[in-house]
């Protein structure tokens, strides 16, 4: 009887350790659908919204541009060709037109205006001389178009009109995932045009989330909705795939998680307590013009002190990254430089210093916190330093790291864009994020004369940065072949071992007093003065 008992007891306990993980998987995946629903659609509504606001705001910067510009009260030939110009250069205005004080249209590129009929009120806009409005060509059920209305002092109106479908895209870049259906209105609700993602797409029952939002800088409002059935479309292959491998999944998960811990708990303590020691401190691989052998600047590397042993950072790199605590490493480099570097930089202020930052310093503002509170008031100024975007990792979030690179540059830091070429974001990055400086990988420094394919890329990148108006800086050069090369091809700054390996900073801080003195640079009418009040004081 009691073997009985123990029996059902082990399948009972077999049969919850199975089917728990399948349970637990089905109700995080409703959790996260509850958690993260209402903000997906948030963000594609608000990204929806600045879209069509940044349409109108190129239509309406046309017609101040015609406003100002042009004659407005004849329909003359280049009156005509300046009102086609408008719609060259905002694509989505759909008709322009010169309309008389008594509100008849008399003036459009295709010489044939049309009569509109307001289907809303007029409304205010951040420009004074210009109104807002929905209007139609006559029928309650006809395509309802955005009106941009510019107000002569003489009674004569500019009118742009802009089909209201035009202002919502069909394709939303972000984390929406599932099928969904916008709709844009006037802030007080009046349906202007709806748009769904999906032509055959069942838009059937009740939205799962809705959400909207208003334009604070025109009566508009966007409202994006996902139907239940879509929503069950898009992941029901999802919940299927989990019920399947939840027990799997499960067991892998547990027994992964015991292992990596293991292994992580002994390491992550380790380069806590390097950190708290000090450890890990900076070198400075100098960056030189090799056009007349100046000394631009140098590149902070991070190193950790191993008793007697200095220890590169391929022994702990990923692993920092991987756990988070790169970002306090960073800020006690910069510290450590700023005060290592300060009193020299001070006088020398064409000097610039480099850091390296990963992909998630770039997923919030914290890095622009920390830069300010590091450097602010210090000899080492905000202008004298580089923060180098990395490609190894792809960045999180294109536009809040656009966002966060353009605040550093309001402080007066610059940019650079580290191994150009050999990552994950490629001329895309240079085009999005707007750096100032990029930095071409080794690899190709080292394919010179021995990889025809290579050399192109080099010259190409070269080429690039000019037409960009963007500094240039080679990285990993080791022979004096390689200068000459880049050197014929225009390029002024580079690094390497040829120059110098990365330097403790006493060794970096002799290099610059003797490359670099300071009195090199006083102008040479102030030398003799110096020299003639000397030999006075002999004399006398």
């Amino acid at each position: 009887m009691k073997r009985g008992k123990s029996r059902w007891k082990i399948a009972l306990l077999a049969a919850a350790l199975a089917f728990a993980p399948v349970v637990g998987l089905n109700l995080l995946l409703w959790l996260h659908i509850s958690a993260n629903g209402g903000a997906d659609i948030e963000e594609a509504s608000a990204s929806m919204l600045r879209l069509a606001e940044r349409n109108l705001d190129d239509a309406m910067t046309q017609i101040v541009a015609f406003s100002m510009n042009v004659e407005h009260a004849s329909c003359s030939e280049d009156t005509m060709k300046a009102l086609g110009t408008v719609i060259l250069k905002a694509p989505h205005v759909a008709e322009i037109s010169v309309i008389d004080p008594a509100g008849v249209p008399v003036c459009s590129p295709s010489g044939r205006p049309r009569v509109v009929r307001a289907a809303s009120g007029a409304h205010d806009t951040q420009n004074p001389n210009l109104k807002f409005a929905v209007v139609d060509f006559g029928s309650e059920r006809g395509q309802k178009i955005v009106q941009l209305l510019w107000q002569y002092p003489d009674g004569w109106n500019v009118s742009a009109l802009i089909p209201g479908e035009r202002l919502l895209p069909a394709l939303v870049v972000g984390r929406l995932q599932a099928d969904f259906v916008s709709r844009l209105s006037l802030a007080d609700g009046t349906f202007i045009a709806g748009k769904l993602s999906r032509s055959d797409m069942s838009v059937e029952g009740a939205s799962a989330f809705e959400e909207r939002t208003i334009s604070n800088r025109y009566p508009l409002g966007i409202t994006v909705s996902v139907p239940s059935a879509a929503l069950w479309d898009n992941y029901r292959q999802l919940f299927l795939l989990g019920n399947a491998g939840g027990v799997a999944l499960a067991f892998l998960s547990i027994v992964g998680a015991l292992a990596v811990s293991r292994q992580m708990e002994g390491p992550v303590r380790d380069i806590e307590n390097s950190i708290r020691r000090g450890d890990f401190i900076p070198y400075y691989q100098p960056i030189m013009c090799i056009r007349t052998g100046r000394l631009l600047g140098c590149e902070v590397l991070v190193r950790r002190r191993r008793g007697d042993a200095i220890e590169g950072p391929a022994t702990f790199i990923p692993m920092v990254e991987a756990t988070g605590q790169i970002f306090e490493i960073t800020r006690l480099l910069m510290a450590s430089a700023r005060d290592e570097l300060g009193p020299i930089y001070a006088v020398r202020p064409h000097l610039k210093v480099s850091f390296n930052l990963v992909a998630d310093h770039f997923s919030n503002a914290r890095v622009v916190e920390d830069v300010e509170e590091i450097f602010t008031g210090a000899q080492l100024k905000l202008s004298q330093v580089v923060l180098e975007v990395t490609e190894r990792h792809p960045l999180p979030n294109l536009s809040a790291a656009r966002v966060i690179i353009a605040r550093l540059q309001e402080l007066g830091v610059r940019i650079a864009l580290d191994d150009v070429g050999t990552g994950h974001g490629g001329l895309s990055y240079l085009l999005k994020l707007g750096v100032d400086q990029m930095k071409m990988d080794k690899m190709f420094v080292d394919a010179i004369g021995t990889d025809r394919y290579s050399t192109a890329i080099i010259d190409t990148l070269v080429k690039l940065a000019a037409d960009l108006n963007i500094e240039f800086v080679a990285e990993g050069v080791e022979t004096f072949e390689q200068i000459a090369y880049l050197k014929e091809r225009g390029v002024d700054a580079a690094q390497g071992y040829v120059f110098s390996p990365p330097l403790p900073g006493p060794l970096f801080l002799e290099l610059i007093r003797t490359v670099d003195p300071v009195s090199s640079r006083v102008p040479e009418r102030v030398k003799k003065a110096i020299r003639g009040a000397a030999a006075d004081v002999e004399a006398a």
